[in-house]
């Protein structure tokens, strides 16, 4: 078993990415917010490294936060949720278009 694990700051592709997920097959991810490093130091009262504060002005702080989505995958599996994902994202090679990886899992109960 591996845990995937998807993270994007693109909150529109979340719930057509989990209903592709879901008709593929895949059931039983689950979705948590997240906010990057950028925005946490944005929002930090204490003064951020020089690089970061020339990009502060840049970052909207009202920005929604980004989308982190985990699941515990059978290795079959992997490469249909990386296909979810690249069917409504297209490809993660382009800058913040989000980050997937897998981390292996040695022992998990009450997953079929």
């Amino acid at each position: 078993m591996l845990l995937f694990i998807y993270i994007t700051n693109r909150v529109a592709t979340v719930s057509p990415i989990l209903q592709k997920m879901a008709e593929r097959g895949i059931h039983g991810a689950t979705m948590v917010d997240c906010e990057g490093m950028l925005q946490t130091l944005a929002a930090d009262s204490i003064e951020p490294p020089p690089f970061f504060g020339s990009l502060r002005k840049f970052i909207n702080p009202d920005h929604e936060p980004g989308k982190m989505l985990f699941a515990v995958l059978r290795e079959e599996q992997i490469g249909v949720a990386k296909s979810c994902i690249h069917d409504v994202c297209g490809s993660l090679d382009r800058p913040n278009a989000g980050i997937m990886f897998t981390v292996p899992v040695t022992s998990v109960e009450g997953v079929e």
